[in-house]
């Protein structure tokens, strides 16, 4: 009799210990003046929906409940808004905090806190300006051996074959890799290790920043093991070839009494940022290889370029680009503004700090509640078809002299891939017209015959999606190209 009887108080404790957790964690009444609440599980609310196709699952919100409405995944609540005009009112608003995020991504994802975070924002945004951002973008151009002296120049002038990702890796993102860090030797710290064992991480990002623990996921946690494998704090601040970004954080870090585990947590974080720039690379490559107009329409404008730019009729002549002349190329621009429009699979999200009326650019109001997270999710409004004309569409030149309207009014930012505190945001875009600008002018390339690029739209929350898989490429040395060198 007492046998019975222990288990099944064991039980009842248990069946009221998760009925309360249930209503105080999760189950949530919608309050008057709040967004429509979108349907889901009783216990994971729109989880699944969300990891299955998140911008099909919010354009379909969007149709059914409006521009504002509310989602849960597991725990947390996430008002959405999804009318572009409301970008700015969106990040201007106060009470829209990013710090708390940050602070939950960091200790969740890296297990670290960042101390003065706000003032740690504002140095880098200084950092990855002016002469700093001169010294990175030299240093790509050189590492990725895209200058005179080049790392394609180990290709010959005959056709040979690799996979896209993989060339993308072995130039752009090494390239990356040793100007943050600097060349010398590391044996348990490369890009190729970096490389392999960051996308075995990040395979679990969206889980761990929602609060599952890591240890529910051996692959990740084996993976970070190596990924900490890096230099020392005082060996970076004596490389001479390490990034000034980096170099400044590390200092900050060092003076604020941050640990050693906590800075090579950040330098993770900052290389997590950087490893878009290569993912979004392999698609604007992989576009234009697979709609052959756009690999001509660029190579035009570059060819034009080049020819007004040089000095002499010397086809060994060094042709020198400023920054403004990459920033200047109309159709280069547009090309990379799709690349992220197809591929970006960003959260904007802040935290609510206290109870909030928002009122949209409709005239809209909405109490957004204390707690809860408010969030735009760009990749929906990159894919709303009221807005891009076939959006599913790669169209190389869909940003070349255009403009975008909703509701009869001009959107300012069509394009939201960076967020609204991203102070590398031209960094990055500079990053990239610059490698494809290099490679469209250095190689011959084409995808071979049947090979197909897929998104793994399931990756959708984090900031690029990767393809399900590589694809394969031939390429050659173009005959005859002239050398073009980026000036800073």
């Amino acid at each position: 009799m007492f046998g019975l009887i222990i288990p099944l108080s064991l039980f009842t404790v248990a069946a009221c210990l998760l009925i309360y957790l249930y209503f105080t964690k999760i189950y949530r009444k919608r309050r008057p003046g709040e967004a429509p609440v979108a349907k889901g599980h009783f216990l994971w609310g729109n989880g699944e929906e969300f990891n299955k196709n998140a911008v099909q699952f919010l354009l379909k919100c969007g149709k059914d409940l409006g521009d504002v409405f509310t989602i849960r995944l597991l725990n947390q609540c996430l008002t959405i808004v999804m009318d572009p005009h409301s970008y700015e009112a969106f990040s201007k608003e106060k009470n829209f905090d990013f710090n708390p995020i940050q602070e939950q991504v960091n200790w969740n994802v890296f297990s670290f806190v960042l101390k003065k975070p706000k003032a740690m924002v504002k140095i880098a945004g200084k950092t990855v300006r002016g002469p700093a951002m001169d010294k990175a973008m030299d240093n790509v151009t050189t590492e990725a051996g895209l200058s005179k002296n080049n790392n394609t120049s180990d290709m010959s002038k005959e056709w040979s074959e690799d996979g896209l990702r993989s060339l993308c890796r072995k130039t752009i993102f090494n390239a990356i890799f040793y100007t943050l860090f600097g060349r010398e030797d590391n044996a348990d710290f490369n890009p190729t290790i970096f490389c392999n064992e960051f996308e075995v991480y990040h395979k679990y990002f969206n889980y761990m920043w929602l609060g599952m623990p890591r240890s529910w996921f051996p692959a990740a946690t084996k993976a970070l093991g190596r990924l900490v494998l890096q230099p020392s704090s005082d060996e970076l601040l004596c490389r001479d070839d390490a990034s000034e970004y980096l170099k400044t954080m590390v200092a900050f870090m060092k003076s604020n009494d941050q640990n050693e585990m906590d800075i090579k947590a950040h330098n993770l974080v900052y290389l997590h940022v950087n490893y878009n720039t290569f993912k979004v690379a392999f698609w604007a490559l992989y576009h234009i290889l697979q709609q052959r107009e756009g690999f001509q329409a660029l190579r035009q404008e570059i060819d034009e370029i080049l020819e007004r730019k040089r000095q002499s009729n010397n086809p060994d002549e060094i042709i020198l680009l400023d920054q403004a002349d990459v920033e200047g190329m109309k159709t280069l621009d547009s090309i990379c503004l799709e690349a992220f429009r197809v591929s970006s699979g960003v959260f904007m999200v802040r935290y609510v700090t206290e109870d909030t009326k928002f009122t949209t650019s409709e005239g809209k109001e909405h109490i957004f509640r204390k707690g809860d997270r408010a969030a735009i999710y760009p990749p929906a409004i990159h894919n709303n078809p009221e807005i891009f004309e076939d959006p599913e569409e790669y169209k190389h030149d869909r940003f070349k002299d255009k403009k975008f309207y909703r509701n009869g009014r001009e959107i300012k930012n069509p394009i939201l891939s960076f967020g609204s505190l991203c102070p590398g945001r031209r960094m990055a875009m500079l990053q990239l017209k610059w490698y494809m600008l290099a490679m469209v002018n250095r190689l011959d390339i084409e995808l071979l015959p049947g090979e197909k690029a897929e998104y793994a739209v399931e990756y959708y929350g984090h900031e690029i999606l990767p393809p399900r898989k590589d694809v394969n490429v031939r390429m050659r040395l173009r005959p005859n190209c002239r050398q073009v060198q980026l000036t800073v």
